[in-house]
């Protein structure tokens, strides 16, 4: 009992906490609402003298007192400075307040058009804007003559007026020290019109920081209410007889779907062209199901019977409710009454089922009676704050907060019942509490980095495969993926426009070649999709002067100019040239897009400015030009455009070219060859080779250092062009160490010359940049490379990564060796039989024809038990020979059932992996051939093209294949040895599969290419 009194005690402390907060909170509101504070004023006349009021202390000024008013005109600031006859129809109204003395359509009064105006005294220029809510219900507003549009579309017809009762938000830059407010208003449908909020007015950054305010405090309702229903719906799935959880989490729905469509609307942000009828429909809905999922989460908590009242409630609340959201919405205006009549009734019969339960204590009716409290308190303010106009108070933002809160308590209190009651249960509930923590810790830590989650698993999902995706989904899922990298851009973006306005932005200037640089970002945006419609031109010159900058950061210049210009251009071209202006090299990137209005211009390289007019969603938040803009500042140089609307934009940024007299920095083509001491004995012996290539000194004398330690040889040079040389020479070596950004030829190029000759377990490329960035990575990858080193790296680090690739070269080389020794060893225990029966019956008939089938097994039988110790290819000739001698054999087995046709190239010498040729003929016999009781022809064709790649071809009529048998036999896990083992050495020394063309009953075709001279003699020895 004493434990069950303690668990009762916590929670109701808190939620007493709580309501004396919000009683006292309310009491203070009163008070003020009651006593205003002297510091409102107040307009008079039409005019406000705003010149003592402090925006920082006191916030934004609610333009409250007399405004002028023209009844029955919609004018504009030309109409007042040309019209004499305006001063004899002015009339002083109140703001707040509606205008139902001063207007009437049809007869009815409150409803029709009519202009206000106010003028503010300020005292200084700047930048001020107006703030207004529930100017009902169309709006029109002009500020010192400027038209900045508003709301629906006011209309002395009803014909074309459109109704809108959204926020309205504008700016104006005032030059002088008075401000001229003029509103176009009409109302002829839905409600009765007027300024029913006072407009609020103030600075550009006050009124900014008090609408991004309010929009959080309904954006902070909402989410909770949300959280809420979504957490009580879970909870219903767990312990679905507890059916008053369903009817909370459907309240808590409600309300958070009323909070995101009244006040500041937010909503509107996803469905901006809202129609007003729509709307309070939706604020009717919202409502009307929030007390009535309330009345049945009361009756199911208690377990209350459905007795003959509340059916009767139930009954008349479906039918209020269907005729309010089918009816006209001339019937919501009119619910005022209606609406009192049904709470009251809800409220009453509320209470007598609180009142009347007899299982649950006095905590749990004290909570419930709580409840109603702050649900009579969130209806009242909600009904009639929206239909007399008024502004949000406390309340609103307090009640839910309170209600969602007690609600929560009156949960865990029900499961904390039981669990006193029950010590197996509580045992379970424990568990389960401690299961919750852990998915939360999980949750929250996932949460951290949510965005890269979801970059990373679509990619998956459009690299997979082995499960294709239909095209619909492939779509969807890719512009998932390039969002999420967009946003991935946008918050690098954030972090360089920090660090730049807190000058913690370092530059490194040294001579930087940009043809090389711009290359690379052409590298880096061919691996993004694009617009095949646009082409990427590079018109910079091969003998341009380098320029003093910073590596890292003229690349991120010309990648946001350049994906600028792809952004933005739907067909044509993005061109990037470059010319000399005296000591600057100005490079431009133009582009044949949509163009940029004049007008806009003079802000483009504001932060934050973004092109949204032109372009719809694609121009992001507007931070990279502005971050490219002061890139290039901090490097010495401008950035200018020009554009043309239509017409294309041209970007043109200067840099100072480089002084190489003075520097410690030469160019790569001035300097002296390095000269480094031969490789040590100890590192002759470990028999491996590793090419560093690197154009600068430092960091290839790091690098020659540490590959010197580990006991390994090397060859060290400076330049891309030297490293193909040295590649195209033998020995190969073993790995290679490969700088990225080289001037000439990049390291880029240079892999991409390696990935053609060489497969990724053949030739290992280690690459090195300086940048790090994510575009350079990818670029990297992309063009061959297995691993990637950010410098400065740790010497640890290098020797650890040098040492796993060697290690992994090695083990494939083993792996396959090992497979290679097993496929040599392999002797069909029938061949072998069937060749015996073949010599014995020679012996009785044919001695010659004996002598000459012993040779050719003899041939077969060296081949496959001599296994290759000293390299992995063998001469052509070798290869032909033990094909001939089996085939030799097997046509005494098949007489004239076997047809063999060569067709073989004259003076064919090159190299060939052992045992190739061989299994796609023993294959064509056995499985193609010899399946069929008539025989077949076996054809043998190898030829080469007139780029010196070597075609073989065994092709065969016999039985053939079905898809399913192919794809068996290229099947790593399945192929077994034979043709698994062929296509398995294929790719890892080619880097290409076994070609096989087959349908059952039409014979089959083996194809695959080599380049001739890629392997001579020497590379075998190895």
């Amino acid at each position: 009992m004493n434990q069950r009194i303690e668990a009762m005690t916590k929670p109701f402390t808190i939620l007493l906490v709580m309501v004396t907060f919000f009683l006292f909170s309310t009491g203070v509101l009163i008070f003020q609402w009651l006593q205003p504070s002297d510091k409102q004023i107040y307009a008079s006349g039409g005019f406000l003298d705003a010149r003592g009021w402090n925006y920082a202390e006191n916030g934004v000024l609610q333009l409250r007192g007399e405004w002028e008013f023209y009844p029955d005109r919609l004018l504009t600031p030309a109409d007042f400075r040309s019209d004499p006859t305006l001063p004899a129809v002015r009339r002083l109204i109140d703001v707040p307040g509606n205008w139902t003395d001063e207007v009437a359509d049809n007869g009815r009064d409150g409803y029709g058009a009519g202009t206000y105006r106010i003028r503010v005294q300020t005292g200084m220029a700047d930048i001020y804007s107006v703030r207004a809510k529930k100017t009902r219900m169309s709006s029109h507003w002009f500020v010192n003559g400027t038209d900045l549009g508003g709301n629906g579309k006011p209309s002395l017809s009803a014909d074309e007026f459109v109704a809108s009762n959204l926020p309205f938000f504008g700016s104006e830059k005032v030059e002088g020290d008075q401000v001229e407010i003029i509103i176009q208003v009409a109302s002829l449908a839905f409600l009765k019109g007027g300024l029913t909020h006072a407009p609020e007015f103030g600075p550009l950054e006050v009124m900014a920081e008090h609408r991004d305010y309010a929009r959080l405090t309904d954006m902070g309702l909402l989410t909770t209410m949300i959280v809420f229903a979504l957490y009580f719906a879970g909870m219903f799935r767990q312990w679905r007889k507890e059916r008053h959880l369903m009817h909370l989490s459907l309240f808590c729905l409600m309300m958070g779907l009323f909070f995101g469509i009244d006040n500041e609307i937010l909503s509107s942000a996803l469905f901006p062209s809202m129609p007003f009828a729509l709307l309070q429909k939706l604020l009717f809905s919202t409502t009307f199901f929030t007390f009535l999922f309330f009345i049945f989460y009361v009756y199911r908590y208690l377990d209350e019977p459905d007795h003959r009242s509340f059916r009767l409630l139930r009954g008349f609340a479906y039918v209020y409710g269907i005729v309010g959201v089918l009816g006209p919405n001339d019937f919501l205006s009119l619910t005022l009454p209606m609406n009192l009549l049904l709470q009251t009734g809800t409220f009453i019969l509320v209470f007598y089922a609180i009142f009347r339960n007899r299982t649950q204590g006095l905590y749990v009716k004290a909570v419930l009676t709580l409840n109603v409290f702050f649900v009579m308190v969130i209806w009242a303010s909600a009904q009639y704050r929206y239909e007399l106009g008024l502004d949000q108070p406390y309340f609103i933002v307090a009640a839910p907060l309170l209600l969602v809160f007690s609600l929560a308590f009156l949960s865990s209190h029900r499961l904390q019942s039981a669990f006193v009651r029950n010590e197996q249960l509580s045992l379970q509930l424990i568990a389960h509490d401690r299961h919750k923590d852990e998915f939360l810790a999980k949750t929250s830590h996932e949460l951290r980095t949510p965005l890269h989650g979801i970059i990373n698993l679509s990619q998956a999902l459009l690299d997979d495969s082995d499960q294709e995706l239909t095209p619909r989904h492939r779509e969807n899922i890719r512009l998932l993926n390039l969002v999420g990298r967009r946003l991935s851009g946008l918050i690098h973006d954030i972090l360089d426009m920090s660090q730049i306005k807190e000058g913690r932005l370092r530059i490194h200037k040294t001579p930087v070649d940009v043809r090389l640089t711009a290359r690379l970002v052409f590298d880096m945006l061919s691996i993004a999709p694009k617009n095949k419609q646009v082409a990427l031109v590079d018109e910079l010159s091969e003998d341009l002067p380098l320029v003093l900058a910073d590596e890292n950061r003229l690349r991120q210049i010309l990648y946001n100019l350049l994906e600028n210009g792809l952004k933005f251009t739907q067909t044509g071209s993005v061109r990037i040239y470059a010319q000399e202006l005296d000591d600057m090299l100005a490079v431009t990137v133009a582009d044949t897009g949509c163009g940029i209005a004049p007008e806009r211009l003079g802000k483009l390289f504001d932060p934050f400015e973004t092109s949204s007019a032109d372009v719809g969603n694609r121009s992001g938040i507007g931070l990279g030009l502005s971050i490219t803009r002061q890139l290039v500042e901090l490097q010495g140089g401008q950035l200018e455009v020009v554009s043309l609307k239509g017409q294309g934009s041209a970007f043109t940024f200067t840099l100072p070219l480089a002084e190489l007299t003075g520097m410690s920095v030469i160019p790569w083509h001035q300097e002296e060859p390095l000269e480094f001491q031969e490789a040590s004995d100890g590192a002759q012996a470990e028999g491996i080779t590793i090419l560093i290539v690197d154009d600068e000194r430092s960091n290839l004398k790091v690098c020659v250092d540490a590959v010197s330690s580990m006991h390994y040889a090397y060859r060290a040079v400076q330049s891309g062009g030297e490293a193909l040389e040295l590649l195209r020479q033998s020995p190969k070596p073993d790995l290679v160490l490969l700088d990225l950004m080289m001037p000439g030829i990049s390291g880029l190029e240079v892999c991409r010359e390696i990935r053609r000759l060489h497969h990724l377990a053949e030739l290992p490329v280690l690459m090195l940049t300086a940048s790090g960035q994510h575009g350079d990575i990818l670029a990297a990858f992309e063009a061959g490379a297995n691993d990637i080193l950010q410098k400065p790296f740790e010497l640890a680090e290098l020797k650890a990564r040098v040492r796993s690739l060697l290690a992994m070269k090695q083990s494939s080389e083993q792996a396959v060796r090992r497979e290679m020794d097993f496929l040599q060893a392999q002797i069909t225990p029938h061949f072998l039989y069937n060749s015996m029966n073949a010599l014995v019956g020679l012996s009785y008939k044919d001695i010659d024809k004996l002598r000459e089938t012993i040779h050719h097994l003899t041939t077969y039988l060296r081949a496959k038990f001599t296994f290759v110790f000293k390299g992995s290819l063998v001469p052509f000739e070798s290869e032909l020979e033990l094909v001939k001698a089996y085939l030799s054999i097997e046509q005494l087995r098949f007489g004239s059932r076997l047809e063999i046709r060569y067709r073989l190239e004259t003076d064919l010498h090159f190299m060939i992996p052992p045992l190739t040729l061989q299994p796609l003929v023993e294959n064509a016999v056995r499985h193609g051939v010899g399946q069929k009781l008539e025989g077949g022809t076996v054809d043998i064709h190898v030829f080469r093209d007139e780029n010196g790649v070597v075609h073989i071809a065994v092709e065969d009529d016999g039985a053939g294949m079905d898809e399913a048998t192919i794809k068996g036999l290229l099947n790593p896990q399945h192929g077994g040895i034979g043709i698994g083992n062929v296509n398995r050495r294929l790719q890892m020394l080619y880097g290409q599969k076994l070609d096989i063309t087959s349908r059952p009953g039409e014979g089959a075709r083996f194809k695959f290419k080599l380049p001739e001279d890629r392997y001579d003699q020497s590379d075998t020895d190895r």
